[in-house]
Order: C-alpha cells, then structure tokens, then sequence
C-alpha cells in the first residue's frame, strides 16, 4: 500500500496462446512463456493432433513484472521440459508499440531443423504505466464521480467499441474506490433502458458503455 504514495513505473503483459501448427504429431507439449530468460507461465499440456495442429485458446494476465526486454515463447515436451522443441524470442518493445494487442503467427526455430516449420499464434500487449502518487488523482476522481453521467454521455457516441471496453473497465474500478459503482451501473442501466424503449431486443446486447460496465 506504501506504493500509493509515491510515482512507479507498473509493467504488465496480457498474451493469448491461442494455436500451434507444423509441430511433431501426436507429442505431447506445452508453450512456456519467458522474459528476459526467467519462466513465468506456461499453458496445458496437450497432444498435438496427426496434422500437427494444437489448440491451447489460454490468456495469461502477468502483472506487476520487473524490467524485462524480451519475451521468448518456447514449445517444450511434457516429459523434457528443459529441453525446447523450438522456440521464438520477441521484443516487448514490439508489443508495447503496437495501440491494440498484437496478433499474428510467429514462426519458432528449434534443433532438428525439418521440413515444416513450426509456429505459434498469439496476441498480445505490453505496457508501461507511468502512475503518479495517488493524491495526484484526486481532482480527477471527484470529477468522475460526480459528473460520470454527462462524461458517458459525451463519449458513447464517439469512441470505438475497444475504447468502451477499456473505459468502462477504468471507470468500474475507479468509482468502486469511491463508493459509487453501484450507483454507476445503475444509472448506465436506466439509461439503456430509455434509450432502447422501443426496440427491447436490443437492450444490453450492443457494444455500449453499460453492456461493458457490466461486463467489468
């Protein structure tokens, strides 16, 4: 809690492992996942199938992290974990520049060197969060809380779907530690509700703050 009162430096990665191809049939493997050289996470083990395909569709939150320059995802058999099938080492500078999480296949290099090269599919996104003392909040805190409304008003109708998401998740948290979320979802709930008066199909089942919020 001493943290709140002074300014830090948070370092964070979300990273989906969603799939793997071209990798040795009917081998039993996990992805592990590593920054800078340190083992942080690694998914289920799984039988790749005869066409050598996986399916992991695993999303690891690692918070709090220490300085690190590079994530290596490594393909490691179950029954050898310290020896990696292939692996592929890539900048977190490469995800932190990316706006939205980036995703895309990678290509992994390992012994053995066949025919078909092994890769990974994931998405993924590093940030560094520059936050200042918590009394530096304070203004902002009260004007949230006090004119959430009219903010949400303002914004709805423009700013994209991914930018609800992560508002509405910002303003949940925030109004949470003020005692207003509550308050919150319910007025965003109203709001809906009078917005949609003719057409109840639609009610909390389009991408709009308050679908977010609840989600949140």
């Amino acid at each position: 809690p001493w943290q709140d009162n002074c300014e830090r430096l948070e370092l964070a990665l979300s990273l989906w492992v969603y799939e793997a191809r071209d990798l040795p049939p009917r081998r039993r493997l996990r992805c592990h996942l590593h920054l800078d050289g340190t083992l942080f996470a690694r998914t289920t083990a799984k039988v790749a199938g005869p066409d050598g395909e996986l399916f992991w569709g695993e999303l690891f939150q690692l918070a709090a992290l220490p300085p690190a320059r590079a994530l290596t995802l490594a393909l490691c058999r179950d029954d050898n974990p310290g020896q990696p099938v292939a692996s592929i080492t890539v900048p977190l500078a490469e995800l932190a520049a990316a706006r939205q999480p980036l995703e895309r296949w990678y290509p992994l290099s390992g012994p053995g060197g066949g025919e078909r090269v092994p890769s990974v599919r994931v998405r993924g996104r590093y940030r560094e969060v520059r936050v200042l003392p918590i009394v530096r909040y304070k203004e902002l805190a009260e004007f949230i809380t006090f004119h959430y409304r009219e903010l949400c008003a303002c914004l709805e109708p423009t700013i994209a779907v991914r930018h609800k998401e992560e508002l509405a998740g910002a303003l949940v948290r925030v109004l949470q530690s003020t005692g207003k979320a509550k308050s919150f979802l319910i007025d965003l709930g109203v709001a809906e509700l009078d917005r949609f008066d003719d057409r109840e199909a639609l009610i909390f089942r389009e991408n709009t703050l308050a679908t977010k919020a609840i989600d949140e």
